[in-house]
């Protein structure tokens, strides 16, 4: 049993093993007990069984004598005859060790009121900070203490202390007793830190021209990123899904970056995906500007995407595991930074996109800007109700 978790482990539906109690140890010698978690219906106060282990050896051996498996060198109860008896002698120090732990392990039982399935390690806490608990959980004053600046670093070792158990049941079971105000407090806080951490990474890779980085770092792993462009409900269906195009020698098939998926319409969204860093405008042209030859390229590639998928619709949806339709699918297209621009070359990327149907172009600093308002929005008023949310944005996208 480590100084900061107790590790436990079921051997069966009414019993767990737990971390042994260490009560010495050197170069030579080991004593510890060997505890046991016990289902007791009739009596659950006694909750806890186990075995204690004094062993030596020599200081030369890397293995105690329990390690090597040899039953011959074993010394029990059992094996004590009519007449023998034997003594196991405890220090004031190994008999601390052993009520402490004894202690705990008590504790641990009464508040998981039942043995957990497989393996789970469970974070001490001690009084001191369990009587802070108890003061955040039953007044909100005191939780709101703990937003001053000066009390930052207390913050984070707070969270350290609470979050530091592997076990999601006993973190659920913590979360559970707050009361609501609380709970919100601390939710709505998580959710701004979140969207900030995604936030400034964004910014800090707008010069970032790795497409893959783009792909996989930010968009696959924060999908609600992408999920800003659209007023519906929506969710990543596919990435780099194969949408048709193949010819009669199996060559040729299309790779869309992104499919996205309305989770109520089960309508999709084709999303294609430069970098930051790839040209919009190309040369000037009779007082305007032409497009990019990567910006023309892309929205054309976009649209054949979707030309091949409705041609194909029928044997890719036969074929695939989840339901999707294709009605008019949205193509998007993810390029460049507008912030490049000069206010000519704006006006001609405006005009371009404006006039465009069923295929919207997007900046990556205008995506970023929609993740910062929303920050805005949540930081500006944590305890706004969530239809004051919806009218600012599209709260089934976000990561919580």
């Amino acid at each position: 049993m480590s100084e900061n978790a107790i590790d436990v482990v079921s051997t069966s539906a009414q019993t767990a093993d737990a971390s042994p109690i260490v009560l010495n140890h050197t170069d030579f010698l080991r004593f510890r007990f060997v505890p046991t978690l016990v289902d007791n219906p009739k009596e659950p106060q006694k909750s806890v069984s186990g075995k204690l282990f004094y062993e030596k050896k020599q200081k030369s051996e890397s293995l105690f004598p329990s390690e090597k498996g040899d039953a011959s060198e074993k010394v029990s109860r059992g094996s004590v005859k009519v007449g023998d008896w034997m003594e196991i002698k405890f220090n004031t120090s190994e008999t601390y060790a052993l009520y402490t732990g004894l202690k705990s392990l008590y504790e641990l039982y009464e508040n998981m009121g039942e043995i957990p399935y497989g393996s789970a390690t469970f974070a001490r806490v001690d009084s001191s900070f369990k009587q802070f608990l108890s003061i955040i959980q039953t007044d909100p004053s005191a939780a709101r203490m703990i937003g001053d600046a000066d009390n930052y670093e207390l913050v984070k070792l707070l969270l350290r202390l609470i979050t530091q158990a592997d076990s999601r049941d006993s973190l659920r079971k913590s979360l559970s007793e707050l009361q609501d105000d609380n709970l919100q407090h601390l939710s709505s806080t998580l959710n701004i830190e979140k969207l900030q951490r995604v936030s400034t990474l964004m910014e800090n890779n707008l010069g970032n021209d790795d497409e893959e980085f783009w792909q996989t770092e930010i968009f696959k792993e924060n999908q609600w990123v992408l999920a800003q462009i659209f007023s519906c409900p929506c969710t990543i269906f596919e990435d780099k899904a194969y949408v048709g195009g193949k010819s009669i020698s199996n060559s040729g098939g299309n790779l869309c970056d992104f499919i996205y998926r309305n989770r109520l319409s089960q309508n999709i969204a084709l999303i294609e995906i430069k970098t930051p860093c790839t040209e919009i405008i190309g040369n000037q042209y009779r007082g305007t500007f032409s497009l990019s030859h990567e910006l023309s390229g892309a929205v054309n590639q976009v649209l054949n995407y979707r030309d091949n998928l409705t041609k194909e619709y029928y044997s890719l949806c036969h074929n695939g595991d989840a339901p999707f339709e294709v009605l008019m699918p949205k193509c998007v297209v993810v390029i460049g930074k507008i912030s490049s621009l000069t206010v000519d070359q704006i006006a001609a990327f405006e005009n371009f996109r404006n006039s465009l149907n069923n295929v919207m172009i997007i900046t990556f600093d205008e995506l970023h800007r929609k993740i910062a308002d929303l920050i805005s929005i949540l930081s500006q008023d944590e305890n706004a109700t969530e239809d004051e949310l919806e009218e600012n944005a599209d709260l089934d996208s976000l990561p919580f």
